[in-house]
């Protein structure tokens, strides 16, 4: 998809908070003294603010592809870069970067695989990389397209209208293990409405139908928060 595309899609969103939220669970997985953070899509900066101040990074920049957004995260953050990530990233350094944050980012990108092979480079060995993402078999997905045979796009969400990619828990930690990362932690997002009661107990029964106790959690999870070291060999879950 072209950028002026990516950029009319993700435009017509800055009258509203999407550019402007932060995560408690992405912040509280930082240590103090993280070194340099790189923030792959770092939105309006919010997020980096709120790291900056909990955990004193060396340096923290940013990547953005909507100027005007960029340019409210210049206020926020040492340093930002205006464009396409998949296209500045094949020009930062090997292994500049002690720390990488993609906040529900990598469901946004054309070539994923390519991105997060890039990604895996510019991390120091051993390093870390901190992500949030969208889980695609959450209950309300898998009822909509199983029982209503829609798979209609949204502004926000799991269907966000600006998503290209989409990843069940085990595509996305296959993935990071194929590009030299292990998996430190995969945490359910615990801000979402099926871990009330309702969801709850359709996920139970879903899950005891099909005979996986185990997909119980997944369907009640609307996102996954995956803290992955950076190693040299295949990774796992912990």
């Amino acid at each position: 998809m072209p950028d002026d595309e990516i950029i009319k899609i993700h435009g017509s969103k800055t009258d509203s908070t999407y550019f402007s939220n932060t995560n408690a669970d992405l912040v509280a997985l930082i240590p103090s003294n993280p070194g340099r953070i790189l923030d792959i899509g770092c939105a309006s900066g919010k997020l980096g603010e709120d790291i900056i101040k909990a955990t004193a990074p060396k340096e923290y920049i940013g990547i953005e592809i909507v100027p005007e957004i960029a340019e409210m995260a210049h206020t926020r953050l040492s340093k930002v870069l205006i464009g396409n990530a998949e296209s500045i990233l094949p020009k930062i350094d090997t292994g500049s970067f002690d720390w990488v944050i993609m906040a529900d980012i990598l469901e946004h990108t054309v070539d994923p695989w390519s991105l997060i092979s890039e990604v895996s480079r510019i991390i120091k060995p051993h390093g870390m990389l901190l992500m949030s993402i969208p889980n695609v078999r959450n209950l309300g997905v898998l009822f909509d397209l199983a029982c209503k045979g829609r798979w209609d796009y949204t502004p926000f969400g799991i269907m966000d209208q600006g998503h290209l990619r989409f990843f069940t828990r085990s595509t996305i930690t296959e993935l990071l293990t194929k590009s030299k990362f292990e998996i430190r932690s995969c945490q359910s997002n615990s801000r979402n409405r099926w871990k009330r009661w309702r969801g709850k107990t359709i996920a139970r029964i879903l899950s005891f139908i099909i005979a996986k106790p185990s997909a119980y959690n997944e369907f009640i999870t609307v996102q996954w928060i995956i803290l992955a070291q950076k190693i040299s060999s295949p990774g796992k879950i912990n």
